[in-house]
């Protein structure tokens, strides 16, 4: 090799050997530099959680005119809210699904505090769509009105059982003729609660002590109880044969409490209640904590009914 063509060569190793040195040297002066940034941001939130709230929540509720067995809705519920966080419309969306957490207002209460920034909101006119929306993953929980939940839906192998949930308000009473101070036959109201209901009227026994009695009745529903037939056949088939005794069925838009709370005006002679309104609620597995942390009463509470059956 001639001496000319040698120190080409050289020269461009030391070029070459130039480079990489200035590439490495750029090359770990950023990573440096990423490496300090790094350990003086703080690292981003756990995805879907704001704090100590879920940034989002899907939920189907029954429409405001969508039947139920038991009571009719006086009028459509206030804006959506959870406890005492309180909701306000996203002026960006059309739909009218997405609700927005107020920023103002106190929230003292476990629901209130967990509730979501954000609560999408959809109703539905019947349950096969709710349930439909709930089984295609469009849905986080999905609230339905006491016996609306298919047998089918309740006992998917996919899907959880249903939460239940106790309404603040709605009880189910029998009303006895005057002087009659007996219970109500126990196996009737439990083959009420089951067949018309799908065992989800929460028996008034595990709230406070009932008497029972094992006196047959003859049973008649008021006339202002949306599925008062079906609850007439029901019991008609179940009551036994030579009842004497007459009781009524009522629905009363009363607050669920103790006889002698604040709120118990509704408890007068021979007025006897025998359930208390629970909804069930199906929840998505991924949303099971949040919605038990929240409190799945927040979420039947949602159910877009104020007042009910006037009584």
């Amino acid at each position: 090799m001639t001496r000319e063509r040698c120190v080409r060569t050289d020269a461009v190793r030391r070029v070459a050997d130039l480079g990489v040195a200035l590439l490495l040297a750029a090359t770990v002066g950023g990573c440096a530099h990423h490496a300090h940034a790094v350990g003086n941001v703080e690292p981003p939130p756990a995805p879907g959680v704001v704090g100590s709230r879920i940034a989002t929540m899907r939920v189907g509720l029954p429409a405001a005119q969508t039947p139920n067995l038991l009571f009719t809705c006086a009028r459509p519920a206030d804006p959506p809210h959870l406890g005492t966080a309180t909701y306000a419309p996203d002026s960006l969306d059309s739909t009218r699904h997405r609700w927005l957490r107020r920023a103002s207002g106190a929230t003292s209460d476990s629901a209130g505090v967990l509730a979501p920034d954000t609560l999408i909101v959809r109703t539905f006119g019947e349950s096969i769509d709710e349930e439909i929306a709930f089984e295609r993953g469009e849905l986080d929980a999905a609230v339905f009105w006491p016996g609306e939940l298919s047998a089918r839906m309740r006992y998917d192998a996919r899907f959880r059982s249903p939460e239940m949930a106790l309404r603040a308000r709605g009880i189910v009473a029998c009303v006895a003729a005057a002087g009659d101070t007996l219970g109500v036959p126990r196996a009737d109201m439990e083959a009420l609660n089951r067949e018309a209901f799908g065992g989800d009227l929460l028996p008034w026994g595990e709230l406070e002590p009932v008497s029972a009695s094992e006196a047959p009745a003859r049973y008649t529903v008021d006339g202002a109880v949306p599925g008062a037939k079906l609850i007439e056949r029901v019991l008609g088939r179940v009551g036994r044969a030579g009842g004497t005794r007459a009781l009524k069925v009522v629905y009363l838009d009363q607050p669920v409490v103790a006889k002698d709370s604040a709120g118990s005006s509704w408890r007068t002679p021979g007025v006897v209640p025998v359930f208390a309104v629970r909804m069930p609620v199906m929840v998505r597995g991924p949303a099971v904590p949040d919605v038990q942390r929240i409190g799945v009463q927040a979420l039947a509470e949602l159910a877009p009914c104020a007042g009910g059956t006037p009584r």
